[in-house]
């Protein structure tokens, strides 16, 4: 088994590296789904061209058996998506009617329009009201409400979110509501308000106020934080202003031609699109720090432009985005921000000293009253997060001297686990990401043997596959086993016990499932938009396996001297 574990981990690292870009980046190509997809082709719908003919290919490749879609490659039906993509076939078929996309059509079944953001699209195309996506302003009280009440009792934010079937007012875009929304929600409202207010009261204050917040949040290279879906709606809402005789000229031309060439970017070579641009900084943080632990010394020096790159793409703030952006503000997050510091921790580059003391301090000052670490803000719109208050704490517990800090974090990790023994995660799938990583900075603080641990090494062997792997979709359902799911449990359990079963079954998963390149399958595993899916990213699959097999090493290296420690201690 050892031979084996250090011949997988060779070409594991190997075609890793061979990731790597030119300027020290790691990035992989996130692979395509329904909802940007079908967005990109209403772009082109609504600047009055026909949609690229692999797009088309692509949505009547992608429909399974009984015409349905799914969000993304996890393949699990969906209404939305296929209402979605129903919706984008029929405008092809209009303008350019073929038998394959007819026989799609016919294929798919007939469902209600239960998801405002589809009706938003069939409005457009004038097969819904504009007059009746939005609930009545009269609302707005309710709605502050319950807004409050989610940021006291952050546990009751699922049973008090809004419905998904019809969207708030345009006029909560005026109130102070709209500030405290998560900041995926604002970029979405505010392109969705926008066109709604064009279609409906057309109220020039509102919409010019809406123009303006557009105007203000478009990055540098063309888009709106940088997701395809976001950047579509948005795209779209300045069409529909500049058709509905808007006066902003070359400026609104502008703006339209840099978001559409953005859009562009986001195709693959599939035909289809993907919703981010990159994970990039996530990417090559965890190459980073999966290829020093792997190879030491001789790692770090492999991996220093990357972390070069990490530096260079700091923000302003001391934190870091999910992509690099140098010059524009893209919002730095604390999963990547202590992912970052984590890699750079491990590189130890002296020239590096001051942007990790300023990421240490963008770190502690954005740790809630609870102890946890959200996305972005600590109450505003967002809510404490398992795997990101985990990757906080082995960044201090690497970086030293934040006890308080720590033990603070520990505290709301362990109030976290539920009933069942498990712990859920907010952005990767779902339950054993969750799991896994609160066990991980659990055992780093000391924690091996409490209550909580044991309950979530239950819970991981009670979710085994009987192949040896673990898998789950973006709702916690038990699905096929992946290699990513199966290489944070597999590697959380040897943690715990170098010897544990269940661990060295998904080990054994890991090492039948490695193709000849050193490379593994990449599954849907996150990062999950509620409403638009997930996708796959390679470096996943290379990065979560080689962590796993790393720790499989380092377990019978552990247990290797726990038995000459016994022998030596009988023939004493």
């Amino acid at each position: 088994m050892n031979d084996r574990i250090e011949e997988a981990l060779r070409r594991g690292t190997s075609f890793l590296m061979a990731q790597s870009h030119s300027a020290g980046c790691f990035e992989g190509k996130l692979s395509s789904s329904t909802f940007p997809t079908c967005a990109y082709a209403w772009v082109q719908i609504a600047l009055g061209k026909f949609p690229d003919s692999d797009l088309v290919e692509w949505l009547v490749h992608n429909q399974h058996q009984d015409g349905t879609w799914s969000l993304d490659v996890s393949n699990q039906p969906n209404r939305g998506a296929t209402l979605f993509a129903k919706l984008i076939l029929q405008q092809v078929v209009k303008r350019q009617p073929t038998p394959q996309v007819e026989t799609a059509l016919a294929r798919i079944p007939d469902y209600p329009h239960d998801l405002a953001l589809v009706k938003l699209a069939y409005a457009a195309f004038e097969q819904s009201e504009w007059t009746k996506l939005t609930i009545s302003k009269n609302m707005l009280p309710v709605l502050a409400m319950a807004q409050k009440v989610s940021a006291l009792l952050p546990r009751l934010r699922a049973v008090l979110k809004p419905p998904t079937n019809v969207l708030p007012p345009v006029d909560l875009f005026t109130t102070p509501m709209f500030q405290k929304l998560f900041i995926a929600e604002q970029h979405t409202l505010a392109a969705v308000f926008l066109m709604i207010e064009l279609n409906t009261k057309k109220r020039v204050e509102i919409i010019d106020r809406l123009f303006d917040w557009l105007k203000t949040h478009m990055l540098s290279d063309g888009s709106w934080f940088r997701v395809n879906y976001i950047t579509a709606l948005s795209n779209l809402a300045l069409i529909e202003f500049r058709k509905k005789g808007s006066r902003k000229g070359s400026e609104l031309d502008r703006m339209i031609d840099e978001s559409l060439s953005w859009l562009v970017s986001t195709r693959n070579s599939d035909g289809g699109c993907r919703e981010a641009l990159n994970l990039n900084v996530w990417d090559t943080a965890l190459s980073t720090i999966s290829v020093i632990d792997i190879n030491g010394s001789k790692g770090a020096e492999d991996v220093r432009s990357a972390g070069g790159w990490l530096v260079q793409n700091q923000n302003a703030d001391g934190g870091w985005a999910f992509s690099g952006l140098p010059g524009s503000y893209l919002p730095s997050d604390a999963d990547d921000t202590a992912l970052a510091l984590f890699a750079l921790l491990k590189l130890r580059m002296a020239d590096s000293n001051s942007a990790i003391h300023r990421g240490l301090q963008w770190l502690r000052a954005h740790q809630g009253r609870d102890g946890s670490w959200s996305t972005y803000i600590p109450g505003q719109g967002d809510v404490g997060c398992v795997s990101i208050t985990s990757h906080a704490i082995e960044a201090l517990i690497e970086a030293g001297g934040f006890d308080t800090e720590i033990n603070r974090a520990c505290r709301w990790l362990k109030r976290q686990i539920s009933p069942d023994g498990y712990w859920s995660d907010l952005w990767l799938a779902k339950n054993t990401y969750g799991t896994a990583n609160a066990i991980t900075a659990l055992i780093q603080t000391g924690e091996r043997d409490s209550n909580e641990v044991h309950r979530g090494v239950q819970w991981l062997e009670s979710a085994q596959n009987r192949d040896g792997g673990w898998g789950e979709d973006m709702f916690g359902n038990r699905t096929e086993s992946t290699v990513e799911q199966t290489a944070w449990s597999a590697g959380a359990l040897l943690l715990v016990n170098p010897q544990n079963e269940s661990g060295w079954k998904g080990i054994k998963y890991l090492l039948d499932n490695q193709r000849f390149d050193g490379s593994w399958n990449a599954s849907c595993v996150g990062i999950y938009w509620e409403i638009i899916g997930g996708y796959a990213d390679p470096i996943n699959a290379s990065v979560f396996p080689l962590r796993a097999l790393y720790q499989a090493k380092c377990a019978m290296e552990i247990s290797r001297s726990t038995s000459l420690f016994f022998e030596s201690n009988e023939t004493t």
